[in-house]
């Protein structure tokens, strides 16, 4: 039988996981001394073609930050050209409900790659940016167009 102090931990966990999941379209690419940045291989492919995006999260500041973050602090995403969200499919992934500590020294990159897969795409222009959340800090970068053809 659960106590009311396991039960009260584990609701703000998984409060906590979900909260540093979602995205927030209007956050900006810098804060606290951290800075999200954006590559991606190619900005012009067949459709068909793969792409790899890669996310970075900078420590700009002169000391190590620390954050608890949920399963997933980096993310992508994909608008079509109306704005729909096209990756992922639905307009959100769905993180796991696990905490993590983020360390980066000063000066310090964290980066995380993904492979989008154009394949099941239509030919025209899309746009691609990224996101990072915890701890109240919220980042996102500035759209990267990509043109599918």
């Amino acid at each position: 039988m659960m106590t009311t102090m396991t039960r009260l931990l584990l609701s703000t966990l998984v409060i906590v996981a979900a909260l540093g999941c979602r995205a927030e379209p209007l956050a900006p690419p810098s804060a606290r001394g951290l800075t999200l940045g954006l590559t991606l291989t190619r900005t012009s492919l067949q459709v068909g073609q793969a792409d790899t995006i890669t996310l970075t999260l900078t420590n700009t500041s002169p000391h190590t930050v620390s954050l608890a973050a949920g399963g997933c602090p980096l993310l992508f995403y994909v608008k079509d050209a109306g704005g729909a969200t096209v990756v992922p499919a639905g307009g959100d992934w769905f993180c796991i409900a696990i905490l993590k500590r983020l360390v980066l020294p000063a000066g310090q990159p964290e980066a995380a790659s993904f492979t989008w897969n154009t394949r099941s795409f239509s030919t025209g222009i899309y746009s691609v940016y990224g996101t990072f959340s915890a701890e109240g800090i919220h980042l996102q970068t500035p759209t990267a167009p990509v043109q599918l053809n």
